[in-house]
């Protein structure tokens, strides 16, 4: 009767507690959502030029899309010229991200001038992305 009771005893003992180990993965989970930064794409796809020099961006940017039809999208949505300084001090929140404008190679480039104008009010670096040369 003595040896079935230290059995019993024996096992409980053994076994392994998993729920810290679940609370813990929550925590990280919880806590990589919550610093994890999004990336609010265009909306639209458009047909970029080539070009023979260029460099990566390493930071998060703003994106702003113009498409061929002269339309300047933001998030999926059309926005006007005016509206692109609030978007980029909205989207960057102290952080200094840079803004980038794909542009469709049929669009007109003086209305790229003008959102490059906009956007610097409120960010330093804008860029204009272009496709990487086929070599």
């Amino acid at each position: 009767m003595r040896s079935r009771s230290r059995n019993i005893e024996n096992t409980e003992a053994d076994a392994i507690n998993v729920s810290p180990l679940i609370d813990v993965v929550f925590i990280l989970l919880i806590f990589f959502i919550v610093s994890a930064t999004f990336v609010t794409l265009p909306g639209i796809e458009v047909t970029r030029p080539q070009a023979v020099t260029g460099k990566a961006l390493e930071k998060n940017a703003v994106i702003f899309a113009l498409s061929g039809k002269n339309e300047i999208k933001y998030a999926g949505s059309s926005v006007q010229l005016e509206e692109i300084p609030g978007l980029v001090e909205q989207a960057s929140k102290d952080k200094g991200k840079p803004v980038v404008i794909q542009v469709d190679q049929w669009a007109d480039a003086s209305i790229l001038a003008k959102i490059v104008a906009q956007a610097r009010k409120k960010s330093a670096v804008v860029s204009i992305a272009t496709r990487k040369p086929r070599t």
